[in-house]
Formats: C-alpha cells, sequence, structure tokens
C-alpha cells in the first residue's frame, strides 16, 4: 500500500488523481504545514526536502516532488492508461511537458501564493507577487496553445498532464477570468474536473470549512 503525504490545496492533488486513475492501493496521511509538521523530525527521515506531497511506496522507500512520483508510478503500473511507457511515441511529449509544469508552473504558483518567501520587506513582496502573477499568466497562455488534443493536452487523451494543468489552474487568484481568456485551457479543466479520479482529489483537498465563533 502507498501512503500519500499530503496539505489541503497543495501539490498532492495530482498524486491523489493519479493513484485513483490506477485504482492503486493507497491512504493519506494528512501533514499541518501551517503548524510545521513538515519540518519535524519524523517527517524530514521520510522526506529531507521537507515539501508536500511526499509517497511512502510499499517496500519502504519514500520519494517526493510532483514529477517524480507522477513518472514513477507511471513505470511501476505498466498498465497505467494516464502515464505513457517508454517506448510509448508520447513518452518524450509526456516527460516533457510534465517538467515544463512541474518547473515553471508549479514554482511560480508560489512566487503567486507566497510572495513572501522571496523577498523581505514590503515593497519587495509586492513586486516579487506582481511579477508572479504576469509570469503565471504567461504559462497559462503556453498551456493554451499547446493542447494538442481536441480536450486534453496530447492527443492520446486523458493523461497525468490534465490532471496536473487543472490543478495548477486551482491556485490562480481569479481563475474564472483566466479561463474566459483561455477558452481551450478551459475545456480541458471543465473536462479534468468532471474525471473521478480528479473530482476525488480535488474534494479530498478542499480547503476546511471554519464554523464562525458565537
Amino acid at each position: 500500500m502507498y501512503t500519500l503525504y499530503w496539505e489541503h490545496m497543495a501539490g498532492s492533488i495530482v498524486v491523489q488523481a493519479t493513484l485513483e486513475a490506477l485504482n492503486a492501493d493507497y491512504r493519506m496521511q494528512y501533514v499541518d504545514m501551517g503548524a510545521g509538521q513538515h519540518l519535524k523530525t519524523d517527517f524530514l527521515k521520510l522526506n529531507p526536502a521537507a515539501r508536500i506531497p511526499a509517497l511512502s511506496l510499499p517496500g519502504g522507500t519514500t520519494i517526493g516532488e510532483t514529477g517524480a512520483i507522477v513518472t514513477l508510478l507511471g513505470e511501476v503500473h505498466a498498465e497505467s492508461p494516464v502515464t505513457p511507457q517508454p517506448g510509448d511515441a508520447d513518452r518524450g511529449a509526456f516527460l516533457f511537458w510534465l517538467n515544463v509544469m512541474s518547473t515553471a508552473g508549479y514554482v511560480t504558483s508560489s512566487r503567486v501564493g507566497h510572495p513572501e518567501r522571496f523577498a523581505r520587506d514590503d515593497s519587495a513582496i509586492a513586486q516579487v507577487e506582481a511579477q508572479g502573477d504576469k509570469d503565471f499568466a504567461e504559462f497559462f497562455n503556453l498551456m493554451d496553445r499547446s493542447i494538442a488534443g481536441d480536450v486534453y493536452f496530447l492527443r492520446r487523451g486523458l493523461t497525468a498532464l490534465d490532471f496536473y494543468v487543472t490543478m495548477l489552474s486551482e491556485w490562480v487568484s481569479d481563475r474564472q477570468a483566466l479561463l474566459v481568456e483561455l477558452p481551450r485551457l478551459r475545456k480541458l479543466c471543465s473536462a479534468v474536473r468532471e474525471t473521478p479520479a480528479y473530482r476525488t482529489a480535488l474534494e479530498t483537498h478542499k480547503m476546511p470549512a471554519f464554523e464562525e465563533a458565537d
């Protein structure tokens, strides 16, 4: 059984969606990053990079980084419907775009969501956030232009790339405005949100509702 270490609205969304698509046997282990649980000794033994997600494999090894996890899952599950296998004609394109999403897309989302991690004074933080918004918009324009299928990213149909780019879109401050401007991406994200695998992952990762105190 796999163990997925996750946090609300984190990169673990794409990993859970992939696990669901594979019909893999897994359990979820919540890590409260706000409380610093990812910095605790027990978690650092699993993932020295102190990042979420992390995935413990049935044999006991734990790996991190979304791109590495998705790639490995595809190789372990040779019957995978969402990860082209070595030797497949789409393998190169899949790995290329997976790495674009996990580097350019994921890292830019961090600058948008947590600009304070990249600068110290208020003015610099504002500049980081503004540039991050611009870079994120350019990234999604690239995604929209690069969709090769009628609906999904690759012509072959649904893959983990579609889970990934839809996950990234969840982190945009004004998602509706973004998708209005990018009709091909909007069509892709709408279709992905209807898949059982992604729907399950997104439901799991939703931020909890906080009840107002009396």
